[in-house]
């Protein structure tokens, strides 16, 4: 089947590499399905040019994903409307964690044709073998699908638990010199940035946090380091930005990831998401050594009984002595606070 990723707008001039539908892509290409990508972001094109882009082509399948905020609800309206709008109008299906947590409120709003509910490489696949043989979507778990003007929702799918078995994202199908432009902490004007993940999930519990998925689940180092090579042989990326919720797990993974970046002398600086309590002298030193230039911290609040509240798992005294070894190490740290929690 022709399928049609949309890399909706951000009025940005650099953009965060579109990470889910490149998973999503590379996925439908192993199976046998042709993919491309429209790529608004980079082009800024007016919503109605998708309209006339669809009349003029011909596609089976249109997907949009939208992760939230207003800003991204907004736009995912107007590009279902550009859609929907279509003569030639594909079978239109919306993802991510915009929809996932209230299908029928966005199957309504949008008129898409299915909800791919949380993970969906595994999902994503099925719907499109199920539409080749024009059988029914019932029984496919992880969606919720408009039956005439009844929304379904089908029942949850596991998640993937072997991650290392999804293939890499489909870098050749995006404009790479394009998404290499990211800027970040510490960065030179010969750099080039690319996004990478190495686990879903998180293994904390906080309350402030909105969580589809239980659990954490790691990529292996050897995947990792594959992946990263990638990147530098094939786009000249020198710097990695570690989009996972939460890169220092634990001491273990932390250590043992910058082991091996050191042991394969992989050469690139790294940005990663961390815990204070993970943010001790000798683990820091050895994330400086493998290559790491900035740290984005989750502080939170800098009162105990908040941070007990919010089951945060930190106390003020480690958020001030995890900050100053950081900066101690030469790595810089970023500092995010909430407000408005309880207490």
């Amino acid at each position: 089947m022709r399928v049609l990723f949309v890399s909706k707008d951000t009025d940005q001039y650099t953009n965060w590499f579109p990470q889910g539908i490149a998973y999503l892509a590379a996925v439908l290409e192993k199976e046998g399905h042709e993919v491309e990508i429209y790529t608004q972001d980079i082009h800024h094109y007016p919503d109605e040019h998708l309209t006339q882009y669809l009349n003029k082509n011909h596609y089976d399948v249109v997907g949009v994903g939208s992760i939230g905020g207003y800003y991204q609800y907004r736009k995912l309206l107007k590009i279902s409307s550009a859609i929907n709008s279509s003569r030639k109008r594909p079978f239109f299906m919306i993802g991510g964690h915009c929809p996932s947590p209230d299908p029928e409120y966005f199957l309504k709003k949008t008129k898409a044709d299915v909800a791919i509910l949380g993970e969906g490489e595994a999902t994503i696949v099925e719907v499109l073998d199920t539409l080749s043989n024009k059988k029914a979507l019932t029984n496919i778990k992880g969606i919720a699908f408009r039956d005439n003007e009844q929304i379904i929702i089908n029942e949850d799918r596991p998640l993937i638990q072997d991650i290392d078995t999804i293939p890499f994202p489909a870098y050749h199908l995006f404009p790479m010199k394009f998404y290499r432009l990211l800027r970040m902490p510490h960065i030179k004007k010969s750099d080039f940035v690319l996004p990478l993940l190495s686990g879903r999930g998180c293994t904390f519990k906080c309350t402030f946090c909105y969580r589809m998925d239980e659990g954490f689940r790691k990529r292996s180092n050897g995947a990792i380091i594959d992946e990263i090579k990638l990147l530098k042989s094939d786009y000249d990326v020198n710097y990695i930005c570690f989009s996972d919720e939460l890169l220092m797990s634990s001491k273990e993974r932390i250590i043992s990831l910058c082991e091996d970046f050191i042991k394969y002398d992989l050469g690139v600086k790294w940005f990663c998401n961390g815990r204070l309590n993970y943010a001790k002298p000798d683990i820091l030193k050895l994330m400086k050594k493998a290559g790491c230039s900035f740290i984005n911290y989750g502080i939170e609040a800098m009162d105990n009984n908040v941070l007990k509240n919010m089951k945060k798992g930190l106390t003020t005294q480690q958020v001030i002595e995890g900050v100053e070894a950081t900066l101690e190490v030469g790595i810089s740290p970023g500092l995010n606070i909430l407000f408005g929690n309880v207490g």
